[in-house]
């Protein structure tokens, strides 16, 4: 992302960032049929305990889905961190895991859902997060973008070379 506004390409960053976004959704689908594939199984790579087993069968298909939200999150977050705007990723990631799911699945978890109400909160903040990083990041201006990009190089340049002093 970064190469890309510094090349001035506003329409490959943009090109980028969807694609990355599309594929991480993809490869996350995937993941999701592997688990839910192997959900019965899944545990016994690591236990041999029958409750163990069935408890990890119960929870992985909130983990399956979790998949596809956290690839779009991972693209989309670092679509925004090569834009320079890595605080809007954060404040988002914030309000949506303290205000929403950490809130949301513990009282899931203690009111009936147990361990799936944990993994629920989780599951709604992350697609929030990624759909709402993924909107920000598709209706970007990008041209914008190529110049604030070419705003910060000559600021920091010009700190670097003494011509004005650090903020």
């Amino acid at each position: 992302m970064g190469n890309l506004l510094g090349a001035k390409n506003a329409k490959g960053a943009a090109r980028a960032a969807n694609v990355a976004a599309w594929l991480s959704m993809v490869l996350g689908a995937v993941v999701l049929a592997i688990l839910m594939g192997t959900r019965n199984n899944f545990a016994r790579i690591f236990n041999d305990d029958e409750r163990v087993v069935k408890l990890t069968a119960k929870v992985l298909p909130f983990v399956a889905l979790f998949q596809i939200a956290d690839g779009l999150n991972g693209s989309c977050g670092g679509s925004l961190r090569g834009m320079g705007r890595q605080h809007i990723g954060a404040a988002v990631n914030i309000v949506s895991y303290y205000c929403g799911a950490l809130p949301l699945g513990i009282w899931l978890a203690f009111h009936g859902w147990g361990l799936e109400g944990l993994w629920v909160g989780q599951c709604i903040a992350l697609y929030l997060v990624g759909f709402l990083e993924w909107a920000i990041v598709a209706f970007s201006d990008w041209e914008y973008q190529v110049k604030k990009a070419f705003e910060r190089m000559d600021s920091d340049e010009r700190v670097e070379t003494g011509a004005v002093p650090p903020e």
